[in-house]
């Protein structure tokens, strides 16, 4: 695991002093920075990173499809959204929205975007509003959650995306259960495998929006195989929708999950890295006030 969860408030200063001490030791000893310290450093901080995993599985018909997107779209442009996100210690957060369908069937279809005000949350809504959509095929949860993990960059051990944060947090919707993440047999075990690795590698809470109740129990389903993570104050969750109620389930969706990130970041002791970029910072500061 990434973290340990313990109020960090009283370290806080610790960290940075400490951080800043063994930034200050590598210069003098003409050490080079590890590279996800300089990685970080050049990445733009933020809140939280949520990443919203879309189902277009061919379930999802053509004018489901439209009222869908139309939902995420005005989610993204409400005052209560935006008051959230403001609400953050920075004020802002990077967002990026994933197709998804069959098991090889996963694309960025909006990649990571900053949104710390009301132009940059209608221009994402303006992003959304313009995709296309990618895929009608099989459903394979456990696939979207495996390549979404990756996205987050090296938070989660892989290539930058642009951002660095604290907090992941994975959003995925679905109208129905696994039938296609490899290997054949227990589906739902596989959903179940992808969901722990996917927290194994960084990523610290995975809800769901449930659309609609396919098979009679859906969110039950995505209880128990589906949504994970979360901290002592904050447990992962569901959200019910239809396709006619989404935006506002998922305005109140986002609320709870921006909410969430807070107290997960609160409970959380920074990561070595993070350490020394807290070091770095502080020491770039002091650099400047010298000038």
């Amino acid at each position: 695991m990434k973290h340990r969860k313990i109020n960090k408030s009283n370290y806080a200063k610790f960290f940075a002093v400490a951080g800043t001490g063994l930034v200050m030791s590598a210069f003098s000893a003409n050490a080079q920075i590890p590279e996800t310290v300089r990685t970080e450093a050049s990445a733009i901080a933020v809140d939280t990173e949520l990443l919203l995993l879309v189902d277009v599985s061919q379930s999802i018909d053509s004018s489901e499809y439209s009222l869908m997107m139309n939902g995420y779209r005005d989610a993204f442009t409400s005052g209560s959204f935006l008051d959230e996100v403001q609400a953050g210690e920075i004020g802002s957060i990077a967002v990026a929205l994933m197709f998804w369908s069959g098991a090889s069937s996963q694309e960025l279809a909006v990649g990571w975007t900053e949104i710390n005000d009301q132009t940059s949350a209608n221009g994402f809504a303006s992003l959304i509003d313009n995709t296309v959509r990618s895929f009608s095929g099989k459903t394979a949860i456990g696939s979207a959650i495996d390549a979404g993990t990756i996205s987050f960059g090296t938070e989660t051990g892989n290539a930058q995306n642009g951002f660095y944060s604290q907090v992941q947090i994975i959003d995925i919707s679905g109208d129905g259960e696994d039938n296609d993440t490899p290997p054949e047999g227990d589906r739902a075990l596989n959903v179940r495998t992808a969901r722990d690795a996917s927290l194994a590698d960084g990523v610290d809470m995975i809800n769901a929006l449930v659309i609609g109740n396919d098979g009679g129990n859906l969110e039950q389903y995505f209880i128990d195989n589906v949504i994970a993570g979360g901290s002592d104050s904050s447990d992962p969750f569901t959200q019910a929708a239809s396709f006619e109620t989404l935006a506002s389930s998922l305005e109140a969706k986002l609320a709870r999950e921006l909410t969430a990130a807070t107290e997960i970041d609160d409970e959380m002791v920074p990561e070595p890295s993070s350490t020394l970029l807290l070091g770095l910072t502080g020491l770039l500061g002091m650099l400047r006030r010298k000038r």
